[in-house]
């Protein structure tokens, strides 16, 4: 049995002395309690990838969290569709400018893939994620080549309900999961590539592995971005 990490007496205290009405303090824990769930699953979500890459079969997995072969699958396997899970509320407004320019990059594909949302991510070059893949390309402009080089270029006619693919919807998911790892209660555009950088089978992973970068050093640097971000707000002088 696994000692839980986190007390009830802790969650307790840190709502009380975060509001002092007792309404308050109910809305706060309804919202705490919601991102402990999205936190649960996201455990579990990442337990299951883990047992996968290791070589157990769904069979394996849904014995193992008390469900069938095919409610495993169900809840883990990302489906080709234009619906997206979680939703973008907490998406910084430059991460869903880049779902917005992934979109613009597949108008002529049959659905959107990691490849289209990478090309979006570069195009939003104010962001962290479009400045770590400059930093860590192997030359100036290297990625964008080899994503556009990936495409497929073949015109066609695109759906009413574009869907996004199974390994983009996988992406956007680990990007969530990614900013929960971090402790960040965002998801901006520095997740977006750990996610596809996270989801080996996509297009956006294997051109990016084809020039230089590894999901490894890409977080090495964005969490010394994040260090250096910090320290320079707390050395900034306050206003009188």
């Amino acid at each position: 049995m696994v000692t839980t990490p986190v007390q009830l007496t802790d969650l307790i205290v840190t709502v009380a002395q975060e509001h002092v009405d007792v309404l308050n303090r109910l809305t706060a824990a309804v919202e705490l309690s919601a991102q402990l769930d999205e936190l649960g699953d996201h455990l579990i979500g990442h337990f299951v990838d883990e047992a996968r890459r290791a070589g157990a079969s769904w069979t394996d997995i849904g014995e193992s969290i008390g469900v069938t072969k095919q409610a495993a699958q169900k809840r883990f396997v990302p489906k080709e569709s234009p619906d997206l899970k979680p939703s973008f509320d907490r998406y910084t407004d430059r991460a869903r400018r880049v779902v917005v320019l992934a979109r613009h990059h597949a108008r002529f594909s049959e659905r959107i893939g990691t490849e289209h949302l990478l090309l979006g991510l570069m195009d939003e070059s104010g962001g962290l994620g479009a400045k770590t893949i400059a930093k860590l390309e192997a030359s100036e402009g290297t990625t964008r080549l080899a994503t556009l080089n990936a495409l497929d270029n073949t015109s066609r006619q695109r759906p009413e309900q574009q869907p996004f693919s199974a390994h983009c919807k996988k992406a956007l998911e680990l990007s969530v999961r990614e900013a929960l790892r971090l402790g960040h209660t965002f998801v901006g555009t520095e997740h977006i590539l750990l996610g596809l950088l996270g989801e080996q089978d996509g297009t956006a992973a294997k051109a990016m592995a084809a020039t230089g970068i590894t999901k490894a050093a890409a977080e090495a640097h964005i969490t010394t971005e994040f260090r250096k971000a910090v320290s320079a707000q707390r050395r900034a002088p306050r206003e009188a």
